[in-house]
């Protein structure tokens, strides 16, 4: 923000004005008093300055009370909102680095933080520059000795202080991430989606020693750092100051004992003295501590300058989708541990308009994969996705994503309204009977009636005491719901009703069925009752296609899927046996 940095600049001047005007007064009237000056002339000299001070005193106030926190949080404003808009926009592996992530941790903390200490830097740098050039030309005509004792320690004390900024940096980068881990161990204690497992489990005593540890190692780096700190902080720079100090004095008093300055001469020129020397002192760290600034900074610049490698392509989306092809599909995530194996081999699925498609298999097979991947989340290693027949990595990202609808077996809930939730965006009226159809769809209206304030019923109370929590199969069909409350193309259901007892699936599956008649629909799930809705269903395992077919034709081949689905029958025969004793 220019305007930002010109009006520290400003402010800089002015309070060196005030510094150097402060200093030339008190010497001027002491040298007065002691040459015998009218009273009249130290008068007048008394109310011009009085008048300067009153004036520069409220603009400082109004720069400082006003100008400066409003200019501030306009800055954390611009520059976090920036870092969000850049985190929506980058690949969904990045999360996947831990370097990268820690990195984006750094941005978000300290960016702006920093930002505002470079302006205010720059600002009181030119303060003390503006004071030190007056008080140091009045020094040279007191004693040239002191003036260059006080330029040989301020060069030294600026070499201390880069020392220390660059350790301190270093201490932060090996903090950082233990100080993630405490934080994550600070939320499980006090976010409610734990408060069950911490109370009914050992996880407590788990997570307890495990902050020990990280709190340990904490101390250790402190340790290890503030040894450093207190030699360069404690002892080298006090003893140059102590030094200068009593030489200093010393000097001045053997002038004052010899005749060569006048008593108020000695004053105020001790006075000079330790002002130029706390000046040059506040410029050598000011000037240390840039560099320190600007590794910060960099963090910042490096995460903002990061380049996506799901871009954008130049082809509009078709209106209508007639067939989703994966084609010899193989894909390994990018980090050096999942690059010996990969996670989904030689994938071959055609999907027309109109199917409903099932994907099975045990955790781990691939399922979930390639769905991320259908969505460009990622881009296949090799092989192509294509969308009536065009490989999607040429549509608009978010044209293409606009035309799928999912819900994740992960879904997250917002500490938004109910019908905020459903729509994913900002409710407005001409929304009330979308969002309504769709909670009717995921069989949330009965619960829907409960509440006083109906779609605007506040979700969690994270914000509110009269917010509301759902529970785990509720939660789940608000997120279900998000896929009804607009028209889409080709609709994902992720695990779609994992929290949801048989009754409810049942129930469920007739809805979704009735409302997808002519849609495509992916289904996920480990519940193989809910794939008897597909028309063709792909058994993955270890990231391969070992099985497909319909519901039945699988049963008569006997190998896996059949396996999988006996295996579950025989758990809800037995269930309904165990119910009716």
């Amino acid at each position: 923000m220019p305007s930002y940095i010109i009006l520290s600049i400003l402010e800089g001047i002015m309070c060196g004005l005030v510094y150097s005007a402060e200093a030339v007064t008190v010497y001027t009237i002491l040298n007065a008093l002691g040459t015998g000056e009218s009273f009249a002339k130290l008068t007048y000299l008394i109310i011009y300055i009085a008048l300067f001070y009153l004036i520069t005193s409220v603009l400082d106030k109004l720069y400082w009370i006003i100008i400066h926190p409003l200019i501030a949080q306009t800055l954390h404003y611009r520059m976090h909102r920036e870092l969000f808009l850049k985190a929506q926009s980058l690949d969904l592996s990045c999360y996947d680095n831990p370097i990268f992530y820690n990195d984006f941790i750094f941005a978000m903390d300290e960016a702006d933080s920093r930002a505002i200490k470079i302006v205010n830097g720059i600002g009181t740098l030119i303060n003390r520059l503006v004071a030190s050039g007056t008080l140091l030309g009045l020094l040279f005509t007191i004693d040239t000795i002191i003036a260059f004792l006080i330029l040989v320690v301020s060069a030294l004390t600026t070499f201390a202080w880069l020392y220390c900024n660059r350790l301190n940096f270093k201490q932060n980068d090996e903090c950082k991430p233990l100080r993630r881990k405490t934080n994550y161990i600070n939320r499980t204690f006090h976010l409610v989606d734990y408060a069950k497992e911490i109370r009914t489990s050992q996880v407590a005593d788990l997570l307890l020693a495990d902050y020990n540890a990280t709190q340990h190692k904490l101390i250790n780096i402190q340790k290890k750092y503030g040894k450093k700190f207190f030699i360069m902080h404690g002892f080298i720079n006090n003893i140059l100051y102590i030094g200068l100090l009593l030489v200093t004095i010393l000097r001045m008093f053997i002038k004052l004992l010899a005749g060569e300055v006048l008593l108020g001469e000695f004053a105020a020129g001790v006075n000079t003295i330790l002002r130029v020397r706390r000046f040059f002192f506040d410029i050598c760290q000011h000037i240390s501590r840039f560099p320190e600034h600007s590794l910060y900074i960099e963090k910042y610049r490096n995460f903002m300058n990061t380049i996506p490698t799901i871009t954008n392509g130049s082809i509009s989306i078709p209106d209508e989708f007639e067939s989703l092809e994966l084609r010899h599909v193989c894909f390994s995530y990018a980090d050096k541990v999942c690059q010996t194996k990969e996670i989904l081999h030689d994938i071959n699925i055609t999907i027309k308009r109109g199917d409903k498609i099932a994907l099975v298999g045990y955790n781990g097979a691939g399922k979930t994969t390639i769905i991320k991947l259908i969505l460009r989340l990622y881009d296949p290693t090799s092989g192509q996705i294509l969308w009536n027949g065009i490989d999607i990595r040429k549509f608009n990202l978010n044209d293409y994503r606009n035309k799928i609808g999912a819900v994740f077996q992960d879904y997250k809930l917002f500490a938004t309204s109910i019908a905020e939730n459903v729509l994913c965006s900002k409710y407005t009226e001409d929304k009330k009977s979308d969002v309504l159809n769709a909670l009717d769809i995921s069989n949330f209206t009965s619960k829907l009636a409960t509440f006083k304030d109906g779609i605007h019923t506040q979700l969690t109370k994270e914000f509110l005491q009269e917010g509301t929590n759902l529970s785990g199969g509720e939660a789940q069909k608000i997120a279900i719901a998000r896929v009804f409350a607009s028209s889409h193309s080709l609709i994902i259901m992720d695990e779609p009703s994992s929290a949801l007892d048989p009754l409810s699936e049942y129930a469920l599956n007739q809805n979704i069925l009735a409302h997808c008649h002519n849609s495509t629909v992916i289904f996920i799930s480990h519940r193989l009752s809910t794939t008897q809705m597909a028309n063709k269903i792909f058994m993955l395992s270890n990231g391969h296609i070992i099985e497909a077919g319909d519901h039945l034709q699988l049963l008569e081949k006997g190998g896996a899927y059949a396996t999988m689905f006996n295996i579950q029958a025989k758990k809800y025969v037995n269930n309904n046996e165990n119910h009716s004793d």
